[in-house]
């Protein structure tokens, strides 16, 4: 049995432009003594995540629902105080990010990793301190460190105190939320060795949030892959990183220098969607280089494209000549124009879907073009939402499940 397990997880934020849907609808297990690394850009959903786990939410909750199951027992069935006492920090704690805003600066270091002993345990203070002492110790920091404010140490210090301080209570599950950001080469690698270390010795499961590919390589048993809200991959970290299935996870891996390649990094056009409005379909459509008919197109984002194309090409040999273009409803684009007839214009736009549709992948998305009256209308084919498809390594891409016969997704 898992000793985390979470389904269907939704965790939404209430803002003047709408919801943002910051955690849509994931869901991974987390075995005893593994690691899942959860990568992706900034932005995506990773530390909401961690938040959502440990039911650290703001004042502004939209919307937050579905199941967390921890040891066998539905967490989110527990009423706050219950799960303050049973389950936060007792049996999920967190190293959160930015050691230096996660402590006191007026309280010295070893009362703040004490603290928990005594708020749940009730421990007596000089007790408390006796043990924080020795989990100190255990981090690879001297006695002397516990007697230190925050600003005396190092940020190698302040991040060993901040581990000491989550593993205190000696939780099952710790929820490394970028333990190693804004850190030095050297001192990354001794904090991650401190972790694997802390993993082989007491069984530790970790949720380690990154978008250092790198270093999720090195910790990880498996990997999920973060975008706009939703998981668009996950698997075993050395099938993912390896030969990804989905052309974000492609992309991202695509954006690291190599040690040992003469290619230059990649970047990934364009920018996460707004997650106040969501596309309809696969969120990584819009700058996805493999994008096709099922992808999830709508005519706002098509007519978008299309008035930016018309500015850099307009007037070369093979562009459509209309002078107007607007959205109407989610599916249909209209096009006018001064000169040409609906049914020249209609051909013209046809021949151009055509021939551009690898060049330009938004163009996939027409279902027909149709002259009317007294304008064109090009009708989109409706997208839907791709599940992740796969067992134990799956991927949410309409392009797996059409081609189940490779290991591979072009990126």
């Amino acid at each position: 049995m898992a000793v985390l397990d979470i389904r269907n997880l939704i965790y939404w934020y209430r803002t003047r432009r709408g919801a943002v849907h910051a955690v849509d609808n994931i869901s991974f297990k987390l075995e005893q003594g593994e690691t899942i690394a959860v990568v992706g850009e900034s932005g995506c959903g990773k530390t909401s995540t961690a938040n959502a786990i440990l039911r650290l939410l703001p004042k502004n909750v939209e919307r937050y629902e579905g199941e967390i199951w921890f040891d066998g027992q539905d967490i989110m069935a527990l009423g706050n105080e219950d799960f303050r006492k049973q389950v936060r920090w007792k049996g999920i704690s967190m190293v959160l990010q930015g050691a230096l805003n996660a402590l006191n600066p007026t309280v010295r270091a070893g009362a703040q990793v004490a603290e928990p002993l005594i708020v749940h345990y009730d421990v007596d203070r000089d007790e408390a301190m006796e043990q924080a002492i020795a989990a100190m110790k255990r981090v690879g920091l001297p006695q002397d460190i516990a007697r230190r404010y925050p600003h005396e140490l190092s940020g190698g210090m302040k991040q060993r105190v901040v581990i000491a301080m989550a593993l205190i209570l000696k939780p099952k599950v710790v929820i490394l939320d970028e333990p190693t950001s804004a850190l030095d080469v050297m001192t990354q690698t001794n904090i991650i060795n401190l972790l694997k270390e802390m993993k082989a010795a007491e069984g530790l499961s970790y949720i380690f949030i990154t978008h250092d590919l790198g270093l999720a390589s090195d910790l990880a048993d498996h990997v999920a892959i973060m975008y706009a809200g939703e998981i668009d991959e996950i698997g075993p970290a050395d099938h993912v990183f390896v030969h990804p299935k989905h052309p974000y996870t492609g992309r991202l891996l695509a954006s690291v220098p190599r040690l040992r390649s003469e290619d230059a990094p990649e970047f990934i056009p364009g920018a996460p969607p707004d997650l106040t409005r969501p596309p309809p379909g696969c969120r990584f459509h819009l700058r996805c280089p493999v994008a096709f008919e099922k992808c999830g197109w709508v005519a706002e984002e098509f007519v978008d494209r299309l008035r930016l194309l018309q500015a850099t090409t307009q007037g070369k040999e093979g562009f459509p000549r209309f002078s107007e273009v607007e959205a109407r409803g989610t599916q249909m684009v209209v096009l006018r124009a001064d000169s040409d007839s609906p049914e020249t214009l209609a051909a013209s736009f046809s021949e151009f879907v055509k021939s551009g549709r690898e060049t330009n992948p938004f163009l996939k998305s027409v279902r027909s073009v149709d002259a009317k009256t007294k304008a064109v209308a090009v009708t989109l084919h409706e997208g839907a939402p791709p599940p992740l498809i796969g067992e134990e390594w799956r991927a949410a891409c309409w392009l797996v499940q059409e081609a189940t016969a490779h290991d591979t997704i072009p990126a």
